[in-house]
């Protein structure tokens, strides 16, 4: 009888080590039959000397039984070895110093081959190194400010397509179609005062300018006719907007559509909307920057006043784009010359088991670009010169970087080398259970 597949491992390890060592007690017999085979030799050539015929041994006859080898079960196996060692066994115990550093060398290969899986080459670098200074230096030369005909300054490339998009007339008509109860310019129509309400900088107060949180806290103020604020103080505000009422949406769908033709009406004007989640940063009331000293918050409401809108968010976003491309592009063009299907090379998504060098050389990319910013707005001591969604790409693929190094990897490393010594443990067990069944248990009624 073979063992079974759920007898454990340490049920395995304990009849392995019961057998070896019952092996190494059992006393050899090598030296009695070298001695018996010796002194037959020497009587038979006594008996041929003499002139008398060798008698040798009869075979068994046909009918004869032969000999069995009889194999115990190994319940009874593992009983014994119960009763031999009753306590637990490792692979130490049945293993000698070298087959255990074999095993130790063995896991380590398999480590090793995991890690050049994801380890990138001398190409997987510089590709991605050079995306970054290509988009870094594309946001140097496009990217900048130009001033419009109010003197205010503006991206050069995003106030060009905004001006082809959304010239005052369309703005002009977009307006009528979405009044929204939270875009009160002063303190007029509001139950209670925040503070610097004005109308250039409303949009940077009230969420629901924002191009992301818009469609949240805006839609919400739609619905029940308020407007939600943090002012530069970091205060914030939700509060009913009593003469705004006919505003209000009466749908989800109403209010979805009004946030976003409204958006569309603010987005050339010359204040602009601000950048998605800028009028967070007026809750942070902490630093001392530049030479003015101003915190946070103020940092913001001074970039915001000069241009720092989202039109200007585009401009930056164009170099953001550029490294993506290439280094996808790049990634997908390398897979194929490797020999992978189209399916496999497509560079979509950035998860680490199913494309295990995408999401690194994009975080390498990112770096190099984001380094090359900050040492722009450290020589020029400029804020404007920060480029705000290339921050934001940095940070996301940081975090994803992060948790792939530190949680991720070690992991699949893991499973990866349990996965290998599973595969040849099986293929032990099926050469362990072909050999059992060539000795099968024979029971009494056919010895």
């Amino acid at each position: 009888m073979k063992p079974r597949p759920s007898d454990s491992e340490k049920d395995l390890l304990k009849v392995v080590k019961s057998e070896i060592s019952f092996a190494k007690d059992t006393p050899s017999l090598e030296g009695e039959q070298k001695l018996l085979d010796s002194s037959i030799a020497e009587s038979e050539a006594l008996l041929k000397s003499l002139g008398m015929p060798v008698i040798r041994a009869v075979a068994p006859s046909k009918g004869s039984q032969p000999k069995v080898i009889k194999i115990r079960s190994f319940e009874d196996l593992l009983q014994d070895a119960n009763v031999r060692d009753p306590g637990e066994v490792g692979f130490e115990d049945i293993f000698s110093k070298e087959e255990l550093e074999a095993n130790r060398k063995r896991i380590k290969d398999l480590n090793a081959e995991f890690d050049s899986v994801h380890r990138l080459g001398a190409e997987e670098i510089i590709i991605p190194v050079l995306a970054g200074i290509l988009g870094a230096a594309f946001n140097c030369v496009l990217g900048g400010f130009v001033t419009n005909e109010d003197g205010k300054r503006v991206s050069g490339l995003s106030n060009y397509l905004f001006n082809k998009a959304f010239p005052k007339a369309k703005i002009k008509e977009l307006e009528k179609m979405a009044m929204v109860t939270y875009d009160a310019a002063n303190n007029q129509h509001t139950t209670v005062k925040v503070d610097t309400l004005s109308p250039k900088l409303h949009r940077l107060l009230s969420l629901g300018h924002d191009p992301i949180l818009g469609f949240v806290v805006g839609v919400y103020d739609l619905l029940q006719g308020k407007m939600t604020t943090i002012d530069f103080q970091g205060n914030f505000q939700s509060q009913l907007m009593v003469d705004y009422s006919n505003r209000k949406a009466e749908s989800l769908f109403e209010a979805i559509s009004k946030v976003f033709i409204h958006m569309l009406s603010d987005v050339n004007t010359p204040a602009g909307l601000p950048v998605p989640f800028m009028a967070l940063f007026n809750k942070a009331q902490t630093g001392a920057i530049g030479e003015e000293e101003r915190n946070i918050a103020k940092l913001v409401k001074y970039m915001y006043g000069h241009g720092y809108d989202f039109r200007h968010f585009c401009s930056m976003s164009v170099s953001v784009m550029i490294i993506e491309v290439v280094v996808r592009v790049s990634y997908f063009a390398m897979r194929l010359a490797d020999g992978c299907s189209v399916l496999d090379a497509t560079p979509v998504g950035i998860d680490h088991e199913k494309k295990p060098k995408l999401a690194t050389m994009l975080f390498l990319a990112h770096s190099a670009s984001s380094a090359i910013n900050a040492g722009k707005v450290v020589f020029t001591k400029n804020p404007l010169d920060i480029n705000y969604p290339q921050w934001l790409a940095f940070a996301m693929y940081s975090v994803k970087q992060l948790k792939w190094v530190l949680v991720d990897k070690p992991w699949l490393r893991e499973k990866y080398t349990l996965n290998a010594i599973e595969c040849e443990w099986a293929e032990l067990s099926a050469s362990m259970a072909e050999l059992w069944d060539q000795y099968e248990f024979l029971d009494e009624e056919r010895v």
